[in-house]
């Protein structure tokens, strides 16, 4: 199963981008995320919080009812997608965050999907939950980065 929300901002990419790459920034626009700390990277050097996120970027992602996750960046196209992976003993996920230009605004997408021997139990526990997580995350950026406050 790959969850997915679509959706569209009358804002431009730039200013989406701004708003969904500043990781480091999402508990105060995310209603799903409790918290976010940068984290060592695989090879156990601390990542930077004044640097700017990119590939090999770890976070460390608290989220309610779905607890702590560990996120390595495994692709960062500037001002247009990232894709990040995090393992939990027989599981992978794999999110994508991906912009698009389009008339007028930006056309948004944002997926996660699941492999490994647990995935079809992570998706019958958590697979409602997640595509009701993402439609919130993705109202918010688009609030967010349209400079209202009804995320």
């Amino acid at each position: 199963m790959i969850v997915v929300s679509r959706g569209r901002s009358t804002a431009a990419p730039e200013q989406v981008w701004a708003v969904l790459s500043d990781v480091d920034a999402w508990p105060r626009w995310v209603p799903t995320v409790t918290s976010v700390a940068r984290a060592s990277g695989p090879d156990g050097t601390p990542t930077n919080p004044a640097t700017a996120p990119g590939v090999g970027s770890v976070f460390e992602v608290v989220q309610s009812r779905l607890g702590r996750a560990r996120w390595v960046v495994t692709e960062w196209e500037v001002g247009r997608s990232f894709t990040w992976v995090s393992w939990r003993p027989g599981v992978r996920s794999t999110a994508t965050h991906r912009l698009r230009a389009e008339q007028g605004g930006t056309g948004i997408e944002l997926g996660i999907s699941w492999s490994g021997q647990g995935a079809r139990v992570v998706r019958a526990l958590v697979g409602r939950l997640t595509q009701r997580y993402t439609e919130l995350e993705l109202g918010a950026l688009v609030a967010t980065a349209e400079g209202r406050s009804d995320g």
